[in-house]
């Protein structure tokens, strides 16, 4: 998932910028958050673009936890275009909790709550990748415009953080940080592909239930609600 390449003078761990063109195998099984998408941190909402090393991300099971690593990749889109199954996946604005469009990587899972995981895995949260999410509630897949950003988060651990639009997406332990950390919690929700992750999305399309993939960001907790320094307010909340 991470190819560790070159690294940044002065970050430690590496956070690791990479020019990659999406075509053919280069973005198979990619993963990430585009750059202008809000991540809940001790700074309140952040884009998740001006994340370092080192900052802290408010987590679903573990707090505020701070970012192990980082990966960023700047990709283009080529001129003959994407297959459908490597488009990123748009979110329409009003979908869920979110005031604009949100576009997720095809791959990036996301993490569901709803009975028929319940029954299906016998734990009510599942991951499913968000290509999954493909028709549920005008979710679909696109092509953004021009060059953009990919960022992905690695922590010490599995992690899943809070995104705009009420989303948590996982952010599981790369290969590299279980190597330098140890292995940590392991894996800790179950993580769905193909018919049993489309099963579930299925089931949530019947439903239109909109809160088992997320919640009111407003209610995210944990989140600071005044300025972080005097004299220096805090990143406004792009959900009101």
């Amino acid at each position: 998932m991470f190819g560790w390449k070159t690294k940044r003078p002065g970050e430690s761990p590496a956070m690791v910028e990479s020019i990659a063109a999406l075509d053919g195998l280069l973005i198979t099984g990619h993963s990430g958050l585009l750059a202008g998408t809000c991540i809940a941190s001790t700074l309140g909402w952040k884009p998740v673009e001006m994340l370092r090393v080192g900052d802290k991300v408010l987590t679903f099971d573990n707090a505020m936890q701070p970012i192990a690593d980082i990966q960023r990749e700047s990709l283009v889109v080529p001129d003959t275009g994407l297959p459908p199954r490597y488009r990123p996946m748009r979110v329409p604005e009003g979908a869920l909790y979110n005031r604009r469009d949100i576009w997720l990587m095809p791959d990036q899972g996301m993490l569901i709550e709803c009975e028929a995981a319940l029954d299906t895995c016998g734990d009510p949260y599942a991951v499913v990748p968000a290509r999954c999410l493909r028709g549920f509630r005008g979710i679909a897949a696109g092509i953004p415009p021009g060059t953009f950003e990919v960022t992905t988060l690695a922590f010490r651990q599995d992690e899943v953080i809070y995104v705009e639009g009420g989303l948590l997406a996982y952010c599981p332990q790369p290969r590299q940080l279980l190597e330098d950390f140890g292995s940590g919690r392991g894996q800790v929700y179950d993580t769905l592909v193909g018919p049993a992750a489309q099963f579930l999305v299925n089931c949530l399309i019947d439903d239109d239930d909109g809160d088992a993939l997320g919640g009111n960001p407003a209610d995210v907790p944990g989140l600071p609600r005044g300025p972080i320094r005097p004299g220096r307010p805090m990143a406004p909340n792009p959900f009101g």
